[in-house]
């Protein structure tokens, strides 16, 4: 009869923990929907064009004449001997090309910074010293179309820079790492052709890392090839409130949140009732041999009571004085009290489904139902 009675009660507890999770997302629903509807200027885009663009750094290694090399340069992506390096002469080109005709304006700088480097504590390069040197100023054009081009050739000294950051090391007698980067910097504008709206934003910034102080060395580049993105405009609804919409959202959140704070009680209560006939349940399980269920009530009143603060204490009486625990309900799911009767004393364990409320009102009570098999 106990087990029937818990599985009742834990199918109400999931029934009602349904239930409350379908309100709270009505509740959830209302809420955005109220929001929503206080708030009809929702920004939202329309695609204007699309555009991709192409970077690249083509670069010539040029030599000094000497007995071992007979063509006038190295060309990309080999080792190089610093000692027999004239200079290097840079191809750097930038393509751009869009789906649909904007107004455009592009400028750019070509810049070479000598660069001193020391590891920090963390292991990292950190520029001990370094210097720009501007190679291009900036250049800036403006025009309109679907595609563009940047073209630009620059020369680098390289025994310039090698010169420069030697006599940096031996005046300050530093053991340094040495480089110079070759920047070229693009900041692109524009705008659907005739709209006026700055919709297009873009910057680029292609490297190459050309080591300095070393007897061989490789050219590093440091950028994206390519690239793209979309473009798109913001359009914004009118600003008129949908009044049947926001009645029915709030009337609905008011709603729910009445059923919610019912459905929060009542799962309290069933959940309180689960503990207290799980507890129940445990106890005939361990205990039945020596517990005799009654449908009658004893008159108490010829008795001496004395009551016990936990059932194990109940069986250590019935084990003492050989008496069986006689079990009365005395409200189903709510109520039953665990008695010994011996001679003219009665000993009383009472149990209540409040002694394992949540809501902390009866701390005491809910102690002693924790310490029930203590």
């Amino acid at each position: 009869m106990k087990k029937k009675n818990e599985s009742k009660i834990i199918i109400k507890q999931w029934v009602r923990v349904f239930l409350l999770i379908i309100v709270i997302s009505v509740m959830v629903t209302s809420i955005i929907s109220v929001v929503r509807t206080l708030n009809p200027e929702v920004v939202t885009k329309k695609k204007l064009y699309s555009y991709n663009y192409t970077a690249d750094m083509n670069y010539r290694v040029y030599i000094k004449p000497n007995n071992f090399y007979t063509a006038p340069y190295m060309g990309m992506n080999k080792s190089y001997i610093a000692s027999l390096i004239d200079h290097l002469e840079v191809d750097a080109k930038y393509n751009f090309k869009s789906t649909e005709e904007i107004d455009y304006t592009y400028n750019y700088s070509i810049v070479a910074t000598a660069r001193g480097m020391a590891e920090d504590s963390d292991g990292k390069d950190v520029d001990v010293w370094s210097k720009e040197y501007p190679l291009v100023n900036l250049e800036s054009n403006s025009g309109s179309g679907s595609e563009f081009s940047i073209a630009k050739t620059v020369n680098i000294d390289y025994n310039t820079y090698n010169r420069v950051l030697t006599s940096f090391r031996e005046q300050f007698g530093l053991s340094v790492d040495a480089r110079v980067d070759l920047a070229v910097k693009i900041n692109v504008t524009g705008a659907l052709k005739g709209s006026g709206e700055n919709t297009l934003q873009e910057s680029q910034t292609m490297t190459l890392k050309i080591p300095l102080l070393v007897q061989t060395f490789k050219i590093t580049p440091d950028y994206v090839n390519s690239g793209g993105d979309t473009v798109y405009s913001k359009v914004t609804p009118n600003k008129q409130i949908n009044i049947p919409l926001l009645v029915g959202s709030v009337a609905l959140l008011l709603i729910s949140f009445v059923i919610f704070i019912k459905l929060v009680k009542s799962l309290l209560v069933v959940t309180r009732k689960s503990e207290y006939v799980l507890a129940i349940n445990k106890i005939f399980k361990e205990y039945a041999d020596v517990i005799a269920e009654t449908h009658n009530m004893p008159d108490l009143n010829k008795y001496d009571v004395v009551n016990i603060k936990n059932f194990a204490d109940m069986v250590d009486i019935e084990e003492e004085l050989h008496s069986p625990i006689i079990y009365f309900e005395i409200e189903e799911n709510t109520k039953c009290v665990f008695l010994i009767l011996h001679e003219n004393t009665a000993y009383r364990f009472l149990m209540r489904e409040s002694d394992f409320s949540h809501f902390g009102n009866n701390k005491d009570s809910n102690d002693d139902s924790k310490k029930m098999f203590n």
